[in-house]
């Protein structure tokens, strides 16, 4: 199995105000890997430790304790520097280039040859749809244009892996849906995409697994199928039901719903043993029973509630 791209072991950061002698908790005790390949979301309230994390994934800053591992290095080593795009989520450009101009400088900043380079930065607008705008000084873009050159930015290395927080920020409908396609392109390439963003039902779409943090700490991590499957709720059709039935379904607080197909039972999963049994009692036909797949906003929610953490 190949080693982890990224590897958070029982990391602690904590910031201190020496004047006021306050200590502030960011993160405590975190652990996750993720694997190569994939697309791993990062999600968390504001002030959860997302930024932190990354940060110190980055190198920008270093943790009190626990060990942390990018592409098989520290942070801050130039070997993995070298493998790595990022964007942040608040980031500025020099608004007297162009976009042909400021994307030479970073390719000049990775490392990369000369040699094909206008070639390789065309086709980096093209894939950001920047292409006709390639010329505009950058301080007559709009806020989605930037961010999609901050994303051509951040692929100018051809990195392995890249981190990106909040990708769509700034974005319209389909903005955001050109970046999940670009994001999906990335991962069947062979890239390790790490990304934040509050935009969950984009997450659900793109994303393999899913690292929460609540409070500077670990919530959950899994693949989507692991967390999403884990709802309290299933789905029973059936071919027909009782009168006493349907009233035992609305006394468990479940739903019925009617359709050509039959009849629709949605019911607690405690329950679906006891509701299976009393069709096939009342000789009703089970045609299936399928644990519903929670939203991945819903599990979210369900999590760490909707007030979020402190910031």
């Amino acid at each position: 199995m190949a080693a982890p791209a990224i590897e958070f072991h029982n990391v602690t950061k904590v910031y201190r105000r020496w004047v006021a002698g306050e200590e502030i908790p960011a993160l405590a005790d975190v652990s996750f890997e993720v694997l190569p390949g994939e697309v791993c979301a990062f999600l968390g309230p504001n002030g959860a430790g997302k930024t932190t994390s990354i940060s110190i994934l980055m190198g920008f800053l270093y943790a009190d304790a626990g060990e942390v591992r990018i592409l098989g290095c520290e942070p801050g080593d130039v070997r993995a520097k070298q493998q790595i795009g990022f964007l942040p989520e608040n980031f500025a450009f020099y608004k007297f280039l162009n976009a042909e101009k400021l994307l030479r400088l970073h390719c000049a900043l990775a490392g990369r040859r000369p040699e094909g380079q206008d070639a390789f930065i065309g086709h980096l607008l093209d894939r950001v749809h920047l292409s006709e705008y390639r010329r505009l000084k950058i301080g007559k873009y709009s806020r989605g244009m930037v961010q999609r050159l901050g994303i051509a930015q951040a692929l100018a290395g051809d990195p392995h892996l890249l981190v990106l927080d909040e990708p769509t920020s700034g974005l319209d409908p389909a903005g955001r849906k050109e970046v999940r396609e670009l994001i999906v392109s990335l991962k069947a390439a062979g890239h390790t995409v790490f990304l934040s963003s509050h935009i969950l039902s984009e997450v659900e779409q793109i994303c393999d697994r899913a690292i929460i943090i609540d409070r500077g700490k670990l919530v959950r991590a899994g693949t989507l199928d692991e967390l999403l499957a884990s709802g309290d709720r299933v789905e029973i059709l059936a071919n027909q039901i009782t009168s006493e039935i349907e009233t035992a379904v609305a006394e468990w607080g479940g739903a019925i719903e009617r359709d050509a197909h039959g009849v629709k039972l949605t019911i607690g999963a405690e329950r679906k043993r006891e509701l299976a049994e009393k069709l096939w009692g009342a000789d009703c036909d089970v045609l299936s029973l399928t644990p519903l797949r929670s939203s991945l906003e819903e599990y979210f929610l369900k999590l760490v509630g909707s007030d979020g953490g402190a910031s």
